[in-house]
Protein backbone atom coordinates (compact mmCIF):
# COMPACT_ATOMS: atom_id res chain seq x y z
CA UNK A 1 0.00 0.00 0.00
CA UNK A 2 1.31 3.60 -0.80
CA UNK A 3 1.10 6.47 1.31
CA UNK A 4 1.79 10.16 1.13
CA UNK A 5 3.23 12.18 3.34
CA UNK A 6 3.01 16.15 3.52
CA UNK A 7 5.20 18.20 5.54
CA UNK A 8 6.11 21.74 5.91
CA UNK A 9 9.61 23.27 5.36
CA UNK A 10 10.63 26.47 5.06
CA UNK A 11 10.53 27.59 1.41
CA UNK A 12 14.31 28.65 0.81
CA UNK A 13 15.44 24.99 2.55
CA UNK A 14 13.08 23.42 -0.04
CA UNK A 15 14.26 25.45 -3.20
CA UNK A 16 18.07 24.54 -1.98
CA UNK A 17 17.40 20.85 -1.59
CA UNK A 18 15.93 20.47 -4.87
CA UNK A 19 18.94 22.44 -6.61
CA UNK A 20 21.38 19.86 -4.51
CA UNK A 21 19.02 17.21 -5.89
CA UNK A 22 19.07 18.36 -9.76
CA UNK A 23 22.75 19.12 -9.41
CA UNK A 24 22.90 15.13 -7.81
CA UNK A 25 20.66 14.20 -11.40
CA UNK A 26 17.89 12.56 -8.64
CA UNK A 27 14.52 14.76 -7.60
CA UNK A 28 13.90 15.74 -4.30
CA UNK A 29 11.18 13.06 -3.86
CA UNK A 30 14.01 10.49 -4.10
CA UNK A 31 16.11 12.29 -1.75
CA UNK A 32 13.18 11.93 1.29
CA UNK A 33 12.34 8.57 0.29
CA UNK A 34 15.75 7.35 0.29
CA UNK A 35 16.27 8.86 4.03
CA UNK A 36 13.50 7.66 5.02
CA UNK A 37 13.96 3.86 4.18
CA UNK A 38 17.34 4.64 5.51
CA UNK A 39 15.83 5.40 8.91
CA UNK A 40 14.06 3.45 9.09
CA UNK A 41 16.54 0.27 8.17
CA UNK A 42 19.18 1.54 11.01
CA UNK A 43 21.29 3.27 8.91
CA UNK A 44 20.71 7.02 9.18
CA UNK A 45 20.52 7.87 12.74
CA UNK A 46 19.29 10.70 14.67
CA UNK A 47 20.49 11.55 18.22
CA UNK A 48 22.77 12.90 20.99
CA UNK A 49 26.22 13.04 19.14
CA UNK A 50 29.41 13.52 21.02
CA UNK A 51 31.83 16.13 18.63
CA UNK A 52 35.98 16.09 20.15
CA UNK A 53 36.12 18.49 23.01
CA UNK A 54 37.97 21.93 21.83
CA UNK A 55 41.23 22.15 23.50
CA UNK A 56 42.60 25.56 24.19
CA UNK A 57 46.21 25.84 25.23
CA UNK A 58 47.19 27.83 28.34
CA UNK A 59 50.59 29.42 29.09
CA UNK A 60 51.44 29.06 33.02
CA UNK A 61 54.26 29.66 35.08
CA UNK A 62 56.40 26.76 36.17
CA UNK A 63 55.31 26.88 39.51
CA UNK A 64 51.72 26.29 38.12
CA UNK A 65 53.08 23.88 35.96
CA UNK A 66 54.38 21.55 38.45
CA UNK A 67 51.38 21.45 40.57
CA UNK A 68 49.01 20.47 37.69
CA UNK A 69 51.55 17.67 37.31
CA UNK A 70 51.04 16.30 40.53
CA UNK A 71 47.54 16.25 40.05
CA UNK A 72 47.49 14.68 36.98
CA UNK A 73 49.79 11.84 38.30
CA UNK A 74 47.74 11.36 41.48
CA UNK A 75 44.41 11.26 38.85
CA UNK A 76 46.64 8.58 36.61
CA UNK A 77 46.75 6.49 39.91
CA UNK A 78 42.81 6.50 40.13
Amino acid sequence: MITQIVFRADKSFKDAAMKKALYEGVTLKAVLYNALKLYVEGKLNFGLQMSEPEMETLDVTPRVQKKMDKIANLLAKI
